[in-house]
């Protein structure tokens, strides 16, 4: 983890050697659509349940769809979906372990995951010379879970939609590298298992995204997803993901 870490420091620092002038118009995917392929560390935990948790942890590839439009009033919109690399990254531990760990049940471990994924759409309000504001909505499907046994569960679990606002933030750093925020929080409703329509509180989810985008493809990134419990298990879930990768145009 460590060795990691230093990897995304210096792939951070890196790019900051230029010394050219701010401007939207150096910014390579400026109003291209881009899809992102990276490493990531994923964590899972219930800081809720601390004494009997089982935090766990995983190396699994992702994937996303990126357009970042930094124009006057321009769309922006991001895609991702955890179960293309969530899959593959199972299917390499069966191979070179035997087994696959990240879908093997196991006690009071925390799963947060989807099927269809997670999108945010949204329009810039304002843009200056080194800012830009962009606000819209956010839609995505979420699976929670925390039990104790097959059978026996905390809430709130199973599948869900959320939808809410969604917020994106971009700053333009020197050698044409944008820092890149968006985050979101959605009202989430009962789809399938759990306790049903109404029987338990809904949550509200919280998606949040940090990104460091350069031109010479390099992007790195951290992700923080929770949601708010309002009844009374002990189950707040996080999933946090640090990743390192590319961007491409598609």
């Amino acid at each position: 983890m460590k060795n990691f870490l230093l990897l995304v420091w210096i792939l951070i620092m890196a790019p900051g050697v230029s010394a050219q002038e701010k401007d939207w118009s150096s910014v390579r995917f400026n109003g291209v659509r881009t899809m992102g392929i990276s490493f990531k560390y994923l964590n899972l935990s219930n800081p809720a349940d601390g004494a009997r948790q089982l935090g766990t942890s995983y190396f699994f590839p992702e994937f996303d769809l990126v357009k970042m439009n930094l124009h006057k009033g321009g769309w922006n919109w991001s895609y991702r979906n955890k179960l293309p690399g969530d899959f593959i990254g199972s299917g390499l531990q069966l191979v070179f372990t035997g087994e696959m760990p990240y879908y093997k049940y196991r006690p009071y471990s925390t799963w947060i995951h989807n099927f269809i994924g997670w999108g945010n759409v949204t329009k810039n309000i304002l843009l200056t010379d080194d800012l830009a504001l962009a606000v819209g909505v956010h839609i995505g499907d979420y699976y929670l879970d925390y039990s104790w046994d097959k059978d026996t569960y905390y809430n709130p679990h199973g599948f869900y939609v959320g939808f809410g606002p969604a917020a994106m933030a971009d700053y333009l750093l020197k050698g044409s590298m944008v820092l890149h925020v968006e985050s979101s929080i959605a009202y989430a409703q009962y789809l399938a298992d759990g306790d049903g329509f109404g029987a338990y509180p809904a949550p509200f989810l919280s998606n949040t995204m940090i990104e460091l985008r350069t031109n010479s493809l390099i992007f790195v990134g951290l992700e923080y997803v929770t949601f708010i419990n309002h009844g009374t298990d002990p189950f707040r879930g996080q999933r946090l993901e640090i990743k390192t990768g590319l961007r491409f145009k598609r």
